[in-house]
């Protein structure tokens, strides 16, 4: 692997501070949509920490497949499930905008943005 230059430094931490905004941006705007979806399919109180959960399990599945695939000891299944709840959590948020086309598309665009963030280090990462 070649040397990381500063410039690839700087790169590389506007990149994760850019991931971690994304992902926090995503995480806080979908929080209120599926809690009120849980509620109103009636979670109780636990529609209180379902989105929580939803997004908790994205993030480990995720950083734990970039954690095997860096040791080469990758397991496939760890990414298909973060994207089946990355799938579901857009699908309960879009829910919210229902019929609106543009409002269920929009609920998309954040959740797309960390998962091909995350599969672009992915990438380099399998390559290191």
């Amino acid at each position: 692997m070649p040397e990381l230059t500063r410039a690839h430094r700087v790169l590389i931490g506007v990149v994760v501070a850019g991931a971690v905004v994304i992902a926090g941006i995503g995480f806080a705007g979908s929080y209120a949509a599926v809690r009120e979806l849980a509620v109103q399919k009636g979670f109780g109180k636990f529609a209180y920490v379902f989105p929580i959960g939803i997004d908790a399990g994205i993030c480990v599945l995720l950083a734990l497949d970039l954690l095997l695939t860096w040791i080469r000891i990758p397991f496939p299944l760890l990414r298909q499930t973060a994207w089946l709840l990355t799938a579901a959590t857009i699908a309960f948020n879009g829910a919210t905008a229902w019929p609106d086309p543009l409002g269920v598309g929009m609920h998309a665009v954040i959740p797309v943005l960390f998962v091909v963030s995350v599969e672009a280090a992915r990438h380099a990462i399998g390559r290191i």
